[in-house]
């Protein structure tokens, strides 16, 4: 049996690992990535920015929720590779550079190789797959280059997509050497004059890192940071201890996002009076937030993303502690500047950008003038967007359906990929970022690790088994 896996990054390529060391019997196992630089490490460990921290500490970064300190054991190991890079020793509480646990994501699955039973065997493409057919119980994925592979199974692990384009008037804006589209292109900081002015549309952990390889390469000009509400990510503390006592409302009942934000309140107050903090709460729900989400009718979960969703980012996403020290250090000394407002348009004007931004509670809008913008407003979700030749295929031969709310696709509670017809597609699995629509937590390691090891046990059974369909992002289901 071939299973073919889209996407070499975190998850396509933890699922290939979970496949290696489970598989038995005559099994290929093929990993696609076009960019051999991105094998194995995706958007979010092969950038050369400067200044890329993980945002959880050494200790909570293992692939493998049995091995909790897998990583940090690896690292201990590893530790003289780097010594330009890590504190020595390197302690559990330390935030890595990125591309090192990149560096830890390709020696686990060169091991599980390694290890893997003996007609079990890992094949690597380096090229963009074009388009996915099924043809009865298997699927042919087609190249530009290489030849067609059939596989019984098929797993799309595409991770995330370069944010969208404001919707501004001047839209030939876009095609200006002033703007970079993706945060982590590689000319996003190139060629940039160290006094050079800089705005950041966002206020995410990526512009966090940003800023950072910015301060890092000994830039000096005004860095502006625009985002609707001005929030900025919470810090780290790594000091924050387990919350055991935390005890759910009734999902069964119809909870809406007024009952939640109560809930939290309450739960946050009982935790202080313990000796708590509000991380310790936020830690200990992040493992209900699927259901917790699920119990949420439609109309509530647009509420929630209308109202809730930046306050509860900013709180659950953090960045270190030392970040959040660089950046009001920064914001002290003039050169860094956070507004809560929308950008109205942006047009040339010589060598810079003319930029008109409307503060919020402002009626009158202000101009600045920068070198260069880069977008930081987050990984398009909205699949009917993406122009890949994949995605547009897929859409047009009817095999994949977006969710109400365009935060992802649809897909079964294994992961298994929802027709526009609204009927599984046996055999044809999602994992990662696009999974939002029904988990809504589903972009950091520790929910990627479980899909993963979940979905490398669904893609070894040989007989359907009985599941759940959601075919919407209501609380409509098909038991099948």
């Amino acid at each position: 049996m071939a299973i073919a896996i889209i996407g070499g990054g975190l998850s396509g390529t933890l699922t290939a690992i979970h496949l290696l060391r489970s598989a038995r019997g005559s099994k290929i196992i093929y990993l696609i990535e076009q960019d051999r630089y991105r094998m194995n490490r995706g958007i979010a460990y092969s950038s050369q920015l400067a200044f890329q921290p993980l945002n959880v500490p050494a200790s909570a970064m293992s692939l493998f929720p049995e091995q909790p300190l897998d990583f940090y054991d690896w690292l201990t190991t590893q530790q003289h590779r780097y010594e330009k890079h890590l504190n020595t020793p390197v302690s559990k509480n330390d935030f890595i550079p990125r591309f090192i646990f990149g560096d830890y994501l390709k020696s686990r699955l060169e091991e599980a190789e390694q290890l893997a039973a003996e007609d079990v065997k890992l094949v690597r493409i380096y090229e963009e797959a074009l388009a996915v057919t099924k043809q009865g119980n298997s699927f042919r994925v087609k190249f530009k280059e290489h030849k067609t592979i059939v596989a019984a199974k098929v797993v799309l692990a595409s991770g995330n997509f370069p944010p969208a384009d404001l919707p501004i008037p001047n839209k030939a804006f876009y095609k200006s050497s002033n703007y970079v589209a993706s945060p982590w292109s590689a000319k996003g900081l190139a060629n940039l004059r160290p006094e050079s002015p800089l705005l950041l549309i966002g206020s995410s952990l990526t512009m966090v890192d940003l800023v950072g390889s910015l301060k890092a390469e000994g830039h000096t000009g005004k860095i502006y940071v625009v985002s609707r509400h001005g929030l900025l990510p919470q810090a780290f503390d790594v000091h924050t201890p387990l919350y055991h006592h935390l005890r759910l409302p009734d999902l069964s009942a119809s909870l809406t996002v007024i009952d939640l934000f109560r809930f939290i309140r309450m739960e946050v107050k009982k935790a202080e009076a313990q000796g708590y903090s509000w991380r310790s709460v936020l830690d200990a729900m992040r493992v209900h937030i699927p259901a917790i989400w699920q119990s949420f009718s439609l109309s509530e979960k647009k509420r929630f993303l209308r109202h809730v969703r930046p306050y509860w980012e900013t709180h659950r996403h953090r960045m270190p502690a030392s970040s959040a020290a660089m950046l009001q250090e920064l914001q002290e000394q003039g050169r860094l500047e956070l507004i809560a407002g929308t950008i109205v348009d942006m047009k040339t004007e010589g060598e810079m950008a003319l930029i008109t931004i409307k503060r919020r509670k402002q009626t009158i809008a202000q101009s600045i003038k920068v070198s260069r913008v880069i977008n930081c407003t987050g990984p398009e979700s909205d699949y009917s967007k993406i122009k890949l030749p994949l995605v547009q295929q897929l859409f047009t031969d009817g095999l994949i359906k977006p969710d109400a709310l365009k935060l992802g696709l649809v897909t079964a509670e294994d992961g298994t990929l929802v027709s526009e017809s609204g009927l599984p597609v046996e055999g044809f699995y999602m994992i990662g970022p696009a999974r939002k629509a029904i988990l809504y937590e589903s972009t950091a390691l520790r929910e990627i690790r479980q899909q993963a090891k979940d979905l490398a046990h669904w893609l070894l059974q040989e007989n359907k088994l009985c599941r759940t369909i959601h075919l919407s992002p209501s609380d409509e289901a098909l038991q099948l």
